[in-house]
């Protein structure tokens, strides 16, 4: 049985890795950033990175999921918002930074034109985490007695504003300068509230 000292630093080692890892590829991108790079940044052997995460792959599928699973944390926490599309509309801020787990999503996603299945299923993982958590809301907030017919709506509506999150990320990215993202959000978040609506009518309508 290992000691608890030599766990603890295992697990401290392992952060920093991912860390290291994180920032060497929203800086440098997916190719450019190798084992031996990581190893050097943060002081890990290579050796101990391989048996820590299999490969290569396998690190950068645990720093997107590890980076989108504390953004949406911290989304989730308690907010005066009445309903998802005031919060919805008040996302800018968590946006200004450009959250971490978008840029690895894309630069995993895209810049690999093979699509290593790792890191794609990561990916997937991570957009299915994300539009469950966001339909759970607004699933809440449609007036359906039909519990089958509000989640499939809200599902369609979740995936919708996934879709959008997309392209205010690309657009603050490509031209930081011009985006307002407070005005951007507040736009997301009538648009998505009317697409529900709709979603709905046409529910009620084909009964």
């Amino acid at each position: 049985m290992a000691r608890p000292g030599r766990h603890l630093e295992g697990a401290r080692t392992r952060e920093r890795v991912l860390e290291v890892a994180a920032q060497l590829i929203a800086n440098h991108g997916y190719a450019a950033t190798s084992i031996a790079r990581i190893s050097k940044a943060s002081g890990a052997n290579p050796a101990s990175i391989y048996w820590a995460f299999e490969s290569k792959e396998g690190l950068f599928a645990a720093v997107m999921e590890r980076a989108a699973e504390a953004f949406f944390r911290e989304l989730a926490r308690p907010s005066d918002e009445p309903d998802p599309w005031t919060r919805l509309a008040a996302l800018s801020t968590a946006f200004e930074g450009g959250p971490e787990f978008l840029r690895l999503l894309l630069v995993l996603s895209l810049e690999r034109r093979d699509g290593d299945p790792a890191v794609l299923e990561a990916a997937r993982r991570v957009r299915t985490n994300a539009a469950d958590q966001i339909a759970a809301g607004y699933a809440t907030a449609l007036d359906l007695d039909d519990e089958l017919e509000r989640r499939r709506i809200a599902d369609s509506l979740a995936r919708f504003t996934l879709m959008l999150f997309d392209g205010v990320f690309v657009a603050s990215q490509i031209e930081p300068e011009t985006t307002d993202l407070e005005r951007a959000f507040e736009l997301i978040a009538v648009g998505v509230k009317a697409t529900g609506e709709r979603l709905v009518q046409e529910a009620l309508a084909a009964r």
